[in-house]
């Protein structure tokens, strides 16, 4: 007799969330225009974005169903912690100390979180993403945000 059920149960949640998450995001945009495809609306970026994180969190159950994988660990609250407490510094010091010291302090905190300290990758990592960010987001989309405070 085959058995059924849970093979993947990382995936299964995964998937999950992230289905939870498009879900989500559909609800709040639903009142936003979505226009068509040469007339883009407010909401079209939005959707689509939302259509394709549910489409791979059903690929993610699909697989789970399916295949054998990892099984799910015990959670693990620090990182929880530090990779929130990181996003909440994005949000207080985005206007007040600019767009590069606010994602090398989201890093650094981030970083607090992880049972590895590799201080130096990471700084590596901020200021690159700092530069990446600066470009992409301030100089070609024009986001009105400072780079520097």
């Amino acid at each position: 007799m085959r058995r059924t059920g849970v093979r993947g149960p990382v995936d299964v949640f995964s998937g999950l969330l992230l289905a939870a998450i498009a879900v989500a995001a559909m609800i709040f945009l639903r009142d936003l225009e979505v226009g068509t495809a040469r007339q883009m609306g407010p909401g079209y970026f939005p959707i689509a974005i939302s259509l394709l994180l549910l489409a791979i969190g059903v690929f993610l159950i699909g697989r789970g169903l399916v295949f054998q994988g990892a099984a799910v660990d015990r959670l693990q609250f620090k990182p929880v912690l530090f990779v929130s407490l990181s996003l909440l510094a994005f949000a207080l010091l985005i206007d007040r100390a600019g767009l590069v010291v606010t994602i090398v302090a989201q890093v650094a905190i981030a970083m607090l979180g992880s049972p590895e300290r590799a201080y130096l990758q990471s700084l590596a990592f901020a200021v690159a993403l700092a530069a990446l960010s600066s470009v992409v987001f301030v100089r070609l989309l024009g986001v009105p945000v400072e780079i520097f405070p």
